[in-house]
């Protein structure tokens, strides 16, 4: 090769370099995954095609809101709602927000020490962070309700506001003040609260069917313990009644919407067993499959300096 090959060919691995690393700096992946339709068989049973939707929420950009209310428990103010959870999905650029909001109702308001109560057994949750934060909510005083949180995590940083303003599910995500700090993207769970369902070997059945839509179900305490991820620190026992309902879209196979039915026995004693019937109804919307974005909260957060800047931008260049 001569001398100008040579260069040229040099001159042309620099530039796929920068042009790869500004990419990666960017957080910009060339990824756009396929439909969990075009990767089932014909014949797929309900559950592979459960499952397959459950996957597809790892790699595609998308964001879910869900929504849980009490039907029935002890305090005797039932229905009410309990709590909102705004997820916000940008795995193109590998970006997870979250916005969650504990209500001051019914359980939440329970008093440990004239009521000898603790309602945290009954946690909607399962992951760390979330459950530290209904905790949170339980234990404040009541007239710091609702309580909110904010969570935005990417490459090199995560921001936690554990004290929020109000969110609302159409507006950008918001803070005021909290904490941001670096963390590599290998120490840290992208979804940071689990998921909605998770693998197992349960059967599901068709419960209904449109044009646009189906909607399979799983029902029944055994079927139900071994898809849905529970948290349960001072014991629980699921009862009859609980079910899981997952409407899918026909043509592409992603999840529309999964509306989960939890009826348990809870032992909420601080200091000797008592257990109390709950009733509650989680419902997951899942939208904007390939258009949601997941940018920085609005807003301030203290903690980030040069040096954690600079890990991030490391870190982005050494993720792949």
């Amino acid at each position: 090769m001569n001398r100008r090959g040579f260069l040229a060919g040099l001159g042309a691995a620099a530039a796929g370099a920068v042009g790869y690393g500004g990419l990666r700096v960017a957080d910009l992946r060339p990824y756009d995954p396929d439909a969990p339709a075009d990767r089932l068989a014909a014949d797929a049973t309900p559950r592979e095609r459960v499952l397959a939707a459950i996957r597809h929420l790892f790699a595609a950009d998308h964001r879910a809101v869900t929504r849980v209310r009490v039907l029935d428990d002890w305090t005797g103010d039932a229905p009410y709602r309990l709590t909102r959870h705004r997820e916000l999905h940008e795995h193109s650029r590998r970006r997870h927000t979250h916005a969650l909001t504990t209500f001051g109702n019914g359980m939440v308001l329970a008093d440990r020490e004239p009521d000898g109560v603790d309602p945290r057994t009954a946690c909607p949750y399962a992951t760390i962070d979330a459950v530290l934060h209904f905790s949170d909510a339980v234990l404040a005083d009541p007239e710091t309700l609702p309580e909110r949180f904010v969570f935005h995590v990417d490459d090199g940083t995560l921001a936690v506001d554990r004290d929020a303003p109000a969110q609302a599910v159409g507006e950008p995500v918001t803070v005021d003040g909290g904490y941001a700090g670096r963390t590599p993207v290998r120490d840290y769970p992208r979804v940071m609260f689990g998921e909605p369902i998770r693998p197992h070997r349960a059967t599901w059945r068709e419960h209904d069917r449109t044009g646009r839509t189906v909607t399979y179900e799983l029902s029944g305490p055994d079927a139900y313990a071994r898809a849905v991820p529970l948290y349960s620190p001072g014991g629980i026992d699921l009862r009859e009644g609980s079910r899981l309902r997952a409407t899918l879209d026909r043509e592409t196979g992603r999840l529309r919407r999964v509306v989960d039915r939890r009826v348990l026995d809870a032992d909420v004693g601080v200091e000797e067993r008592d257990v109390r019937s709950v009733e509650l109804r989680l419902e997951t919307a899942f939208d904007r499959y390939g258009e949601a974005t997941a940018p920085r909260p609005r807003g301030s957060f203290g903690g980030v300096d040069a040096r954690d800047r600079l890990a991030g931008l490391l870190n982005d260049l050494s993720t792949y």
